[in-house]
């Protein structure tokens, strides 16, 4: 299994990408003149890394799943907690921290895959799952997939289902970290519906709070940057908050718009004059600005020298819901739910511009 990263090129576009089969990862993207995601060199120091910032893609399950513990299908499983009182990103050995293999490669185009073995990470059933990327113009097409993997079976499971919710945690920074800080860059989420309230753990409550209900967290009345109101936003050093794009009552009743794209988000660096546009099916994406990176990680070689600290970039964490499969709301809980013969797939798009 090759751990060598692989460069993607566009014959339409003008940005480069490059992948890493460890965690399968965006590595770099190069575009008018910058790097763009945080990162390590090498896959090596990907791997040694104690910190854990997921640069990778992570699962079986990304985000939170509330006391580390679900039931389904009458079961109950238990996870490692990794996040205070919470499981975090499918456990502390997630699909981040997997080499995935190469299951197909053009100029333009790569599919990973990796298997998750039964009980791995405290997840019933055995796992494939698999992530594309393409590169089209100036988009970088991120399509997700995950089913359960028949030919492990062994004939006497009695689970018939499991559970999957797969992102890529990139952190971006559009200005290839000429500022060390993303807070001057413009934000914009035109067809966010709210954001979802959380307790003291980071739990939604089961509230959606509108964008003009809380100001400090409105980046839907009009365009802000991310550093104007995050002072008012500190009980978790910054923005680590799930948006709504999609109702879950809409998509339920008509499921033809479960694959509709959805323009989630815009963000622009002032200071490159690069602006990023996110296009998405899924039902919503966490924002996270880098809260806890505090300047432990050494800078990449196409980044200004120094460390990548706090704020220093941007995720935004195109998804089903944080602690879906332990919501009261049936319809909530079935975005994270595969069954035996079915997928659960995930689009998302990064476009790229230059103003």
């Amino acid at each position: 299994m090759s751990t060598t990263d692989i460069q993607l090129t566009s014959e339409t576009g003008s940005i480069a990408v490059t992948l890493r089969p460890l965690g399968a990862t965006i590595q770099r993207i190069d575009f008018g003149g910058r790097d763009l995601v945080l990162g390590y060199d090498s896959s090596a120091d990907q791997a040694e890394c104690t910190v854990h910032p997921y640069f990778g893609t992570v699962g079986r399950v990304c985000n939170r799943i509330a006391g580390g513990a679900f039931s389904l299908a009458g079961n109950q499983f238990s996870l490692v907690c990794n996040n205070g009182p919470n499981a975090l990103h499918g456990g502390p050995k997630g699909f981040d921290s997997k080499v995935w293999s190469l299951r197909e490669q053009t100029q333009s185009s790569v599919v990973f895959e990796c298997k998750s073995a039964d009980g791995e990470e405290g997840f019933p059933l055995p796992l494939i799952a698999s992530v594309s990327y393409t590169l089209n113009g100036n988009d970088l097409i991120i399509d997700y997939e995950a089913h359960i993997d028949e030919a492990s079976l062994n004939g006497d499971e009695v689970m018939q289902d499991t559970i999957a919710n797969l992102t890529t945690h990139s952190y971006f920074n559009l200005s290839g970290l000429d500022n060390p800080s993303i807070l001057d860059h413009i934000v914009h989420f035109p067809n966010s519906l709210g954001h979802m309230e959380l307790n003291s753990v980071q739990i939604p409550t089961g509230t959606i709070i509108k964008p003009d209900e809380l100001a400090s967290m409105d980046f839907t009345s009009e365009p802000k940057t991310f550093g104007r109101d995050i002072t008012q936003v500190q009980e978790f050093k910054g923005y680590d908050h799930f948006y709504v794009v999609k109702d879950i009552d809409v998509i339920t009743a008509d499921t033809s718009k479960k694959q509709e794209l959805v323009l989630a988000a815009t963000v622009k660096s002032p200071e490159s004059g690069i602006k990023m546009e996110m296009l998405t099916d899924a039902i919503g994406f966490q924002l996270y600005t880098a809260n806890f990176l505090e300047s432990t990680i050494p800078t990449k070689s196409t980044h200004p020298k120094g460390t990548y600290g706090q704020h220093a970039g941007f995720c935004l964490e195109t998804s089903a819901p944080p602690d879906a499969i332990n919501s009261p709301n049936e319809k909530v809980r079935s975005t994270v739910i595969i069954k035996r013969g079915q997928k659960w797939t995930q689009k998302t798009i990064y476009r790229f511009s230059k103003e």
